[in-house]
């Protein structure tokens, strides 16, 4: 009985994987990004590298496919906050979205054990329903869910490339989990017990291994950064085959500002740019902050300094976190001194880079960092982790 069960699964997949490669549209590349209207990095990526296809390929009569979970948006809505946000235009006429409707399967307060596993067989379930939808000739992962690689690979024939942002796990979280350091995704009670961290330890190198057999189905690799690179050669074992495409930054618009820092002086802006999430670590430039206006008071200065939050909230998930922030701002005594530009479009950024005298970033292991090149490019001294 079990072979026979066995075999009628095989069946079955061939012959879904046969139907499937039959209904493979030619000359469409498709962009497997749930999130497409959050306005980070990410997004500007994803956003950039449509445009430059566009302008490469004119001729060629491509279909852009992006798959996304943003229903509350329209196509229009969507193409014109990237070029509100990131001041890039995009042909919306070649651009086409497959809206996903089970994209609430990959938020990570649904899982609060087994995050990463969880969000992975997520991100698979996810990709199921995408190539439902429509399968490509041509399949990018620009968000980072590795199941979807084989997925489209070996499943559905199609030629599959991933823009790897940050890995999904570091050999950086492993050795966290080994030293028995609490941080945001190794609990304080995990991190004290040798039992808890022996088994997380387990799990992370075997997910690791996961992730490893998932990069072998990947025709192009693509990492935005020497660190990202150093992870993924060693994690995937092919060096040989990842390029290191950088994100695309504007530094010539930013490049053009005139700085007006030293005009509003005694008032000095400290600016921070980065989605609210919580490994951008917002709460410690708030305590940093908090210590600052302490300490100025101390010497009686006659600075006045003022924290500008320049954050892209996602979701509800992201505005609740910051509201939480602002919350704590408050309990630090600092909400007068601290202004919250939440999902600035990028004629106001620009203002604020202007008016800027420091940027500030928090994230520790930031794989890349676009904002901290906007900053030095904007002429601010920037404050960020190695």
């Amino acid at each position: 009985m079990l072979l026979e069960a066995v075999l009628l699964c095989a069946s079955i997949l061939i012959v879904a994987s046969v139907a499937l490669r039959y209904r493979r549209q030619q000359k469409t590349c498709a962009f497997f990004h749930p999130y497409c209207n959050a306005g980070g990095g990410g997004e500007r990526v994803l956003w950039c590298a449509i445009n430059a296809m566009q302008k490469r390929f004119a001729k060629e009569n491509y279909k852009y496919v992006v798959y996304t979970g943003d229903t509350d948006a329209n196509p229009r809505e969507i193409v014109e906050k990237a070029q509100k946000r990131f001041n890039v235009v995009v042909d919306a006429s070649s651009v086409h979205f497959v809206y996903l409707h089970w994209r609430g399967l990959l938020e990570a307060e649904r899982y609060p054990r087994f995050t990463l596993l969880c969000q992975t067989l997520a991100g698979f379930v996810v990709g199921l329903e995408a190539l439902w939808r429509l399968n490509p000739a041509v399949f990018v992962d620009s968000m980072g869910y590795p199941l979807t690689l084989p997925l489209f690979r070996w499943f559905a024939g199609a030629s599959v490339a991933c823009y790897v942002h940050y890995p999904t796990i570091s050999t950086d979280m492993i050795g966290v989990v080994q030293e028995r350091r609490g941080t945001f995704n190794n609990a304080q009670w995990i991190a004290q017990s040798t039992v808890l961290s022996r088994g997380k330890l387990l799990y992370y190198r075997l997910f690791a291994l996961l992730y490893k057999l998932c990069g072998k189905a990947a025709d192009v690799i693509m990492v935005n950064s020497t660190w990202t690179f150093g992870h993924i050669a060693e994690l995937w074992a092919r060096p040989g085959d990842t390029n290191i495409v950088y994100p695309p930054c504007d530094v010539d618009t930013f490049c053009k500002l005139k700085l007006r820092a030293e005009q509003l002086r005694p008032v000095v802006k400290i600016l921070s740019i980065g989605q609210i999430r919580p490994e951008k670590n917002h709460r410690l430039q708030l305590e940093s902050f908090a210590l600052l206006k302490k300490e100025l008071a101390s010497r009686k200065s006659d600075i006045i300094p003022r924290l500008v939050i320049a954050g892209g909230c996602r979701h509800k998930d992201d505005i609740e976190r910051a509201e939480n922030l602002q919350k704590y701002a408050k309990e630090l005594n600092i909400d007068d001194s601290v202004e919250w530009r939440l999902n600035i479009p990028f004629d106001e950024l620009l203002v604020e880079l202007s008016e800027a005298m420091i940027g500030v970033h928090t994230m520790w292991n930031e794989h890349f960092g676009i904002s901290v090149v906007e900053g030095m490019a904007a002429g601010n001294i920037m404050i960020a982790s190695d």
